[in-house]
């Protein structure tokens, strides 16, 4: 699903400039265990990253901290948006028409180009959402266009609520990635043998 960043940007009431080789956090609702933050994460000029953090630093917490948290801000929730550059499109396509590989640049050279645009006041303006997470689920690709215009409106009111964001994907979940502190420990398929003499004895059952 492609995307205008700039209006993206607008819709949000974003007053700080945003542009590449830029992280900043916005604070959204504080409380005891309900204050929350969006990051933007556009250190690396190809590809702006949002995050939903428990907190207000922009930081993981430590899980003695997080545990505190609703479920809902203690898993996973980001969005991966990968820039398009319009310039390098149009040569690639002129390639293209001229019988070239029409290959993609390498990522240090579309680096160096999206730097060189912010130094000369050019800031990127489309991108495309190439990956989608909420409460640690990943969204299916048919679902990013209701659940990013979701998840601007509550940006927009400096309130995220995943699980309102997860309602929006509706049945169009692909898989689960649980965070760490939930990940399965051993075999969950193995054989459970009862030992009567054993257990027994510590609910009263004396051994037959």
């Amino acid at each position: 699903m492609k995307i205008k960043i700039e209006e993206f940007i607008e819709k949000t009431g974003l007053k700080e400039p945003l542009y590449p080789g830029k992280r900043m956090v916005q604070t959204c609702a504080v409380g005891p265990f309900k204050s929350h933050c969006i990051v933007y994460d556009w250190r690396d000029p190809d590809q702006l990253i949002i995050e939903i953090k428990a907190g207000t630093s922009g930081h993981a917490l430590p899980f003695k901290e997080l545990k505190n948290y609703p479920v809902s801000f203690q898993a996973d929730t980001h969005v991966i948006i990968e820039i398009s550059n319009r310039e390098e499109e149009e040569g690639e396509g002129a390639k293209g028409k001229a019988g070239g590989s029409g290959k993609r640049a390498p990522k240090e050279k579309k680096s160096l180009t999206g730097f060189m645009q912010v130094a000369e006041g050019k800031i990127p303006d489309a991108g495309q959402i190439v990956e989608m997470v909420v409460m640690g689920k990943e969204i299916a690709m048919e679902a990013f266009g209701q659940v990013f215009e979701a998840l601007a409106n509550q940006i927009e009111k400096l309130k995220i609520s995943p699980t309102d964001l997860l309602a929006k994907a509706s049945n169009l979940i692909t898989k689960y990635t649980p965070p760490a502190f939930m990940e399965a420990k051993g075999d969950e398929q193995a054989t459970y043998n009862y030992d009567r003499d054993k257990i027994g004895p510590m609910f009263g059952i004396s051994p037959s």
